[in-house]
């Protein structure tokens, strides 16, 4: 199984907006607030990496209020 992390500065009023829709895109298994320097951790999943950078590329880079990005794709 494939995991990446990716981690999201996002502006305080699409907070909620954000959090609502990754949590709707196929291959995230996971979204939480978190403190510190960054506010929201998008946990993604899936057998075929292709669809974790398709996630990643299209769905999480097309959303307004997101201010930075870094991702982390797990290496097992």
């Amino acid at each position: 199984m494939n995991e990446a992390y990716v981690l999201l500065n996002v502006s305080y009023k699409s907070q909620q907006d954000v959090i609502e829709n990754a949590e709707k895109i196929s291959v995230v298994k996971s979204v939480k607030s978190v403190y510190g320097i960054c506010d929201v951790l998008v946990i993604l999943e899936s057998e075929d990496m292709q669809k974790i950078k398709d996630a990643i590329d299209k769905d999480l880079h097309g959303m307004d209020g997101i201010t930075n990005m870094t991702s982390l794709i797990s290496v097992n």
